[in-house]
């Protein structure tokens, strides 16, 4: 039986469930007399409607009190974006629950002892949450708006419920406190929430806890274990025991307790992971997606070396830093996004993934989420059909052109069909319309900017900050759009182009080659389509494609393994027909001409340019 048919048959409930979860626990929120902490909101509400107040309905607050930090964001959830997942607002108080509960002033301790969380530390927090729910009313969040939701480190204190209550008493929203297993499900929605699809093994590396789940995410369904596994090995904890306790017999234990579970693909999430995944970003020469940890994927390998290094040596790699000059470097030889705090952290990530590696069977990539408990609450909100949406489909759609599905037909008549599987899925299915959505968004550049700032619209352009891409989609889409442009490029920018290129044949070995070629391909015809039709409507008779495969193409297919023709009619009509349509059509076939010979894949085309005879 396969992963998908044994979580399939089980009975995992509905996402909705947490939803409703909060909305329950918020009903009585107001039963007791905080009446006088809300006075403004019905003068507010008496006022007329503007557009503030309706953007402010559509914003949801959350508040993750985490056992590594306080995490405090406001995202919207309009219907026509609530996919990626905009967030307008997100800050980070880096109290730490999990260390501020332990007893570590004797070093010969052997075992974990916790005492309540301080009064400093409570303290602390409210003024935050205080603070938030100023911002909260800045930003029009309604007051039904905000979810608090708190994990291991609030449940496990000895004085849980004094700690939520005065965060009750001193803001007016109650904590709801996660379960082991509303802990676990709402973190692996986080997970579900960061890629378009998702098919494998899922970790969430917390601070003192990480979870262990199988989960599938697909059309908009998520499900998970019935039983997914909590285990006593976070980041925090374990860089306590291993400050404290034999190296190699926690190595055992850890390695003992992953052996009653299984694994194939691994999605990983969690602060000590994130932490990791930079490293691994770091450590790969000119990487070029260094800022976003959403979406990286590596192989088994490189993360099973960098975590037996950690585990040896118990410090970070410095080689990195010795390529550098000295004027490149970060501040105090950092690596980017891993604090001082989380870099102690590391070698326990390490301890925590060589023993989990030897118990579990083999893992071909790592996949690295952004998605945690805020992302996993959100994503639960939203309805089936919001969830299913490809977000890079989400991303591009505020910018598509009134006719881009008429852009989208004539560029797939000069495609095979869909049913001859020679145009990868991702490419037909995912790059060709985000393609045609954003062919116009850098029209008004000029003309020497256009493939350079195509080349970053999703690493640093309009769309980089969209929840839910990976990294290959990401540089699938700049390269098309890149290509769109022209695609050309100065020298600082095509090693750039390039580095995306190795990013993608990278994570996808054997299909790598035939997805960019025909990324290449579909951003060349756009350069040609977008240039005869350039002001957002098609017009008949003036450009027209045909597909030809080798069976029944009428030309000498030979060269360069080629396979199939691509035909290109041009009109004779005065009006229709100049010299410019005519260059770009021969531009176009020298360029397809220069791109067989570069790639090796299968299903390549040869273009032929001809005149209409009519």
């Amino acid at each position: 039986m396969s992963l998908e048919d044994i979580i399939y048959a089980q009975n995992t409930p509905d996402s909705h469930h947490l939803s409703e979860m909060y909305d329950h626990d918020h009903e009585h929120e107001h039963d007791h007399d905080h009446d006088h902490e809300h006075e403004g909101e019905n003068d507010h509400a008496s006022l007329s409607e503007d557009e503030a107040s309706v953007v402010g309905r559509a914003l949801t607050a959350i508040v993750d009190i985490g056992s590594n930090g306080i995490r405090f964001s406001i995202s919207s959830k309009a219907p026509h974006h609530a996919r990626i997942m905009p967030c307008v607002y997100k800050d980070r108080l880096g109290i730490s629950l999990f260390d501020a509960q332990l007893n570590d002033d004797d070093e010969n301790k052997d075992n974990l002892s916790r005492k309540p969380i301080p009064e400093d530390a409570i303290n602390e927090i409210i003024r935050s949450m205080r603070r938030f729910k100023w911002i909260c009313e800045d930003f029009g969040v309604p007051s039904n708006g905000v979810k608090v939701v708190a994990t291991e480190a609030t449940r496990e204190a000895s004085n849980s419920k004094e700690f939520r209550d005065k965060i009750y008493k001193a803001t007016g929203w109650k904590v709801q406190l996660l379960s082991k297993e509303q802990e676990g499900i709402t973190g692996s929605y986080g997970v579900a929430s960061s890629f378009h699809d998702v098919s494998g093994l899922f970790m969430d590396l917390g601070g003192g806890s990480t979870q262990l789940s199988w989960i599938i995410s697909k059309n908009g369904q998520v499900k998970i274990s019935d039983n997914p596994v909590s285990l006593p090995y976070g980041a925090a904890a374990l860089s306590f025991r291993m400050k404290h306790e034999d190296i190699n017999e926690l190595f055992y234990e850890i390695k003992n307790s992953y052996k009653e579970n299984n694994g194939i693909k691994l999605f990983c999430c969690g602060g000590g992971l994130r932490g990791l995944g930079h490293l691994l970003i770091a450590n790969e020469d000119d990487y070029p997606i260094q800022s976003i940890i959403n979406g990286y994927s590596t192989t088994f390998d490189k993360v099973e070396d960098m975590a037996n290094f950690l585990l040896l040596k118990r410090k970070i790699p410095n080689f990195n830093f010795e390529k550098l000059k000295e004027k490149e470097l970060n501040q105090n030889n950092k690596i980017f996004r891993v604090s001082n705090r989380r870099e102690q952290q590391l070698p326990a990530v390490g301890l925590l993934l060589s023993a989990a590696f030897e118990s579990l069977p083999k893992i071909r990539t790592v996949h690295f989420s952004e998605g945690g408990v805020r992302e996993g609450v959100l994503y639960s909100m939203f309805p089936k059909e919001i969830k299913q949406e490809d977000p890079i489909i989400t991303a591009t759609r505020p910018y598509q052109p009134l006719l881009a599905h008429k852009y989208m037909e004539l560029l797939k008549t000069g495609l095979p069909n869909s049913s001859d599987n020679i145009v990868p899925e991702e490419i037909e299915d995912r790059i060709i319309p985000a393609l045609c959505n954003i062919a116009f968004v850098h029209c008004s550049y000029p003309k020497e900017l256009q493939p350079t700032a195509a080349l970053h619209v999703a690493t640093s352009g309009i769309i980089a900050g969209s929840h839910g891409l990976s990294h290959r989609i990401r540089a699938l889409i700049g390269i098309a759009l890149c290509e769109r442009w022209g695609g050309e490029l100065p020298i600082s920018e095509l090693n750039y182009y390039m580095s995306l290129e190795k990013l993608v044949i990278e994570s996808a070995p054997r299909r790598g080659e035939r997805m960019i070629y025909w990324t290449k391909l579909c951003g060349k015809m756009m350069h040609v389509i977008c240039g005869i039709h350039p002001g957002g409507n098609i017009r008949p008779g003036s450009l027209s494609f045909q597909f030809k495969s080798n069976e029944t193409a009428s030309g000498n297919s030979s060269d360069n393994n080629v396979e199939n023709n691509l035909i290109i009619t041009l009109p004779n009509d005065g009006v229709k027909y100049s010299y410019s349509i005519t260059s770009r059509a021969l531009g176009f076939q020298k360029k397809i001409k220069k791109l067989n010979k570069r790639y090796s894949c299968t299903g390549k085309v040869k273009v032929i340019v001809q005149h209409d005879n009519i």
